[in-house]
């Protein structure tokens, strides 16, 4: 699991760079859109963004989400991320 988490977020500091730039730190717990709760981090994604990281990842791993059980509608967070990759290898 640690390789998925490293790969992700790489792949989303790689579309984000601003995000260590300013001093976002990229944790499980970060929205990708907006924060569903107070004092949750955001990574503020874009839609265009979040098809980037999912194409990225894709690739990365040799998986495509279309054919797993995962919907991209339930990926709210870096975590989420993760682990619906590592689930999908």
């Amino acid at each position: 699991m640690t390789e998925v988490w490293n790969v992700v977020t790489r792949a989303i500091a790689g579309i984000r760079p601003d995000l260590g730039e300013n001093g976002t730190a990229i944790t499980r717990d970060s929205a990708l859109f907006y924060a569903a709760e107070t004092g949750q981090p955001v990574l503020g994604l874009d839609s265009m963004e979040a098809l980037e990281l999912i194409t990225v990842l894709e690739q990365e791993f040799g998986v495509e989400l279309a054919d797993t059980g995962i919907r991209i509608a339930d990926l709210r967070t870096a975590g989420d991320v993760a682990d619906a990759m590592a689930g999908a290898l």
